[in-house]
């Protein structure tokens, strides 16, 4: 049986999107291959035990992540450096036939290749998460162009290279020169038991407040304020926010202050603490900064599954997938009160769950089945029998999606 090490900085029992997917991908892998995971735990959360051996075919080892400030651009990247390497180490101290390493931790890129390890190299990039560096000063311009000419160099190294959307892909091929025979999409989506959660809930709209929900990470990539103001002062709108990250203390004392009485900061919820809030929303929103272009976020592919309207703010990826959906509203503008007359405007239309964005997000984007369509690779870089048709679907700009429209 053959080997694969995967290498993820993100794996359950931490509650994030990269978490479940990454579960997702190794439950797939491991009918056939035998699979050791080398994680991270949560930030300052130990690991109860080092390795877990959950079947067979699959176990998990950990190496715990200390508790550090994550705001703090100098301080996270070398976090970041040094356990990307630290885990990438330990996966090459076990035999294997397949490597394949995952962002968002660019600094798994270079650690993987100089770990020195003999199997076959695949980097699977979620994120093109150097192209978000700010370049407001010198300084930030030189850190930028370094680590994108690091990402370029090592890119190169590996044998082959899987990918998200056609933007990441396209980045690949111009900007580090990777030729498209080495460079898959295999899209994001949603695990199918989540699907089935979501797209059968008892939904209850509520007649007022008109209430919008955000779920997701309050960071600097989503830049949330613009919702903040937009809501300000209509007392017939309540605004939750539900997530962590490094903005997530400011906004509060931001609510203090300025006594924001229709927004509601919940914190960082399980999974199954969401459904009451899906349950009993009007309306989703979600959004991503101009320097994100080709970021399509996880939770999208949740919003969608429960057919419910969805406002996105925002350009590049993740609003070219919005628009080929029904139920959507999408503002490039990054205005405040552009925002606020779409979401009063929003107010007086009759919203309801669309079935046909739930049919098609089932029919698209379930990652059980989007997994698939790494077997062939794998088969082909590990000379295995390919005993699965190589797939078409879920490639190249959602054309399939554009398709049942």
């Amino acid at each position: 049986m053959k080997i694969i090490n995967v290498i993820t900085p993100h794996f359950p029992p931490e509650v994030t999107a990269a978490a479940h997917r990454l579960e997702a991908l190794v439950g797939t892998l491991s009918a056939d291959c035998k699979v050791n995971v080398f994680t991270l735990t949560e930030i300052g959360v130990p690991a109860k035990e080092k390795e877990v051996q959950l079947n067979d075919h699959l176990t998990i080892y950990y190496t715990n992540l200390p508790s550090y400030n994550k705001s703090l651009f100098f301080i996270r990247a070398v976090f970041e450096c040094i356990y990307a390497f630290r885990i990438a180490f330990k996966a090459a101290r076990k035999r294997a036939d397949l490597t394949l390493a995952t962002t968002p931790y660019m600094f798994l890129i270079p650690a993987v290749i100089l770990a020195g390890t003999k199997s076959k190299k695949m980097m699977d990039v979620r994120d093109l998460v150097w192209c978000y560096l700010p370049e407001r000063n010198q300084l930030q311009r030189w850190v930028k162009s370094g680590f994108t000419k690091m990402v370029k160099y090592f890119l190169g190294k590996y044998d082959f290279i899987t990918v998200t959307n056609e933007s990441e892909a396209k980045w690949i091929r111009n900007e580090a020169g990777i030729h498209s025979d080495k460079i898959r999409i295999i899209n994001n989506g949603i695990s199918e038991d989540k699907f089935k959660r979501l797209s059968s809930i008892k939904y209850s709209q509520p007649e007022n407040p008109f209430v919008i929900t955000y779920i997701g990470n309050i960071g600097n990539g989503q830049d949330l304020k613009p919702i903040l103001e937009a809501v300000k002062g209509i007392s017939d709108i309540k605004l939750n926010l539900i997530g962590d990250g490094i903005e997530l203390e400011d906004f509060k004392k931001k609510v203090r202050t300025e006594n924001l009485r229709n927004v509601r900061l919940h914190g960082k919820l399980k999974w199954n603490r969401l459904l009451p809030f899906y349950q009993t929303s009007t309306i989703l929103f979600a959004r991503l900064g101009r320097n994100y272009q080709s970021a399509i976020p996880s939770k999208l592919f949740e919003y969608l599954s429960t057919g419910l309207p969805i406002i996105f703010s925002g350009t590049g990826e993740a609003a070219k997938l919005l628009r080929r959906f029904e139920n959507t509203f999408v503002l490039e503008s990054e205005d405040p009160e552009e925002l606020r007359q779409l979401i009063l405007q929003i107010k007086t239309l009759p919203l309801t769950r669309s079935f046909s964005n739930i049919l098609k997000t089932e029919e698209l984007f379930i990652r059980e089945r989007i997994n698939e369509n790494l077997l062939p690779v794998i088969s082909e870089l590990l000379q295995l029998p390919q005993h699965l048709p190589e797939q078409e679907v879920l490639v190249n700009d959602f054309s399939l999606v554009e398709e049942m429209n």
